[in-house]
């Protein structure tokens, strides 16, 4: 279905993005301190950084990165233990980020940099016959497994705020419906973020059943999960918006590939303002080297060398909202951007 000057609305801003700060590391319930489990939390523990630099589960079906988890200690760099209040034991893995995605880029699989939107995520109950937001349940189990869940894939996520404004737009009734126009009405307060739907219930046998849908370049793409647990229907709505946001802004790490781009930048009025430019782009996980070519009053060009053709670069620059795009970019004209401090 396609949505739309209502989706037009919604997204013309630039999307809102967090950096994600834990990509490389994963957190694992363990039964104890014994080399056995150690081992197995290892190879685990990489699946699951792979799984959040990816955006996917199925690059874990690549011969090459399966032989890299039964060697997971060469990329381990540290881990700890820590006991739960309630006796509970978990262990803390950190694994060597150039290392992972040196495994990335020699298997010439994608990687999906830190810096990533934020899912705006609507998702309604019904349990026990009534209808609620997950945001509205006490005790607040839906949410947190919904949390849990999009820390798992690394994906920011925006949960609705459910005050007056909230209510007045979109009713748990609407949200069952999954009314696209209602959906897209109420979200708009929230601009700049992307966007996902959820409906789910409780069956007789306390098993969950429920539908997930996306909006991804002005269509919805949806996917109905069926006799789970609660925790893994919330897992599979991460793991759509994570699958869907990879397709657009994942790049593929490689190392023969010559990508030079040209970049200007209009608005530098100071050095600082350059200092901070610069220093933007050079963080870009994407990107390998920023070097100055000209400056000219207060535009400045860089040559860019990134693992991303221009298109992917553009996506990527964009999520930074300091960068206003003011062309479109083509050719070896390359990238335009205002500025905004």
């Amino acid at each position: 279905m396609l949505v739309a000057p209502l989706f037009c609305s919604l997204v013309g801003g630039l999307a809102y993005a967090e950096v994600v700060v834990d990509l490389y590391t994963a957190s694992l319930e363990v039964p104890d301190r014994g080399q056995r489990t150690l081992r197995n939390a290892r190879r685990n523990g990489l699946a699951q950084v792979l799984v959040k630099v990816s955006g996917s589960d199925t690059l874990l079906e690549d011969e090459q990165l399966n032989k890299a988890l039964g060697d997971a200690e060469r990329f381990l760099r540290s881990y700890s233990y820590e006991s739960a209040d309630d006796g509970g034991l978990s262990l803390r893995l950190s694994y060597d980020e150039l290392a992972v995605q040196s495994l990335l880029r020699d298997a010439g699989l994608p990687l999906w940099t830190a810096n990533r939107p934020t899912v705006l995520t609507w998702l309604v109950l019904n349990d026990g016959g009534r209808r609620r937001f997950a945001g509205a349940a006490d005790p607040p189990v839906a949410e947190e497994a919904l949390r849990a869940s999009f820390g798992l894939r690394g994906v920011p996520l925006q949960t609705p705020l459910l005050d007056l404004e909230d209510t007045a737009r979109l009713s748990p009734g609407e949200a069952w419906r999954q009314s696209s126009t209602a959906l897209l009405e109420a979200s708009q307060r929230y601009r700049d973020t992307e966007l996902l739907a959820g409906r789910v219930a409780r069956m007789s046998d306390g098993r969950w059943t429920g539908d997930w849908k996306m909006l991804y370049e002005g269509r919805w793409i949806n996917r109905s999960v069926s006799g789970v647990t609660l925790a893994q229907f919330t897992d599979a709505g991460a793991a759509l918006a994570a699958e869907t946001l990879a397709k657009r802004y994942a790049v593929t790490l490689l190392d023969a590939v010559d990508r030079r781009h040209r970049v200007t930048l209009r608005g530098i009025r100071s050095y600082g303002d350059y200092q901070a430019a610069q220093s933007a782009l050079a963080s870009l996980e994407a990107v390998r080297r920023v070097v100055p070519e000209r400056l000219l009053g207060d535009q400045v060009s860089l040559r860019v060398e990134a693992d991303a053709d221009l298109v992917q670069l553009a996506r990527i620059i964009e999520l930074d909202s300091r960068f206003v795009p003011s062309g479109e970019p083509g050719g070896d004209e390359g990238l335009f951007y205002e500025w905004i401090q």
